[in-house]
């Protein structure tokens, strides 16, 4: 470890147990100043569109939950099947929690991934007040 950790913390997870650290960083760079900005965007979050920037590019949703649909319903009925608390009903109810931890996983790496492209693309991202907008206090 690089440094003197700050938090242990033991999860468990459909797939077996994990332990997170966290330490504390002193390598993280100082943030830019305003004068020094070359580039920055606007990025609106929306329920047909993933993200929308002002530049107009878009971020199609991925649809993971979607794409797997049939195969959990297809495990939730095999599970429907089995005996309750049987080791083959645990055996199939620990299937459909690992798809949706595959689930889970999948938009997580899409939001860091759509993230670290922003990130590395501009100096400066200003996101939408959603709540703002819901209220009509902001003007397209």
């Amino acid at each position: 470890m690089l440094g003197f950790p700050q938090n242990v913390r033991r999860t468990q997870d459909a797939d077996g147990y994990y332990v997170s650290f966290s330490l504390e960083d002193k390598s993280v760079p100082n943030l830019i100043s305003i004068d020094n900005l070359k580039t920055a965007v606007g990025v609106d979050v929306g329920l047909k569109e993933f993200l929308t920037t002002n530049t107009g590019e878009t971020v199609s949703v991925p649809n993971f939950y979607r794409k797997a649909q049939s195969n959990l319903a297809r495990k939730q009925r095999k599970v429907s099947r089995k005996q309750i608390s049987s080791n083959n009903w645990k055996k199939a109810q620990n299937r459909i929690a690992r798809l949706h931890q595959h689930i889970a996983r999948q938009r997580e790496d899409f939001h860091y991934k759509t993230a670290h492209k922003l990130v590395k693309k501009y100096d400066l991202i200003a996101v939408v007040d959603a709540e703002r907008r819901a209220e009509g206090k902001l003007k397209y």
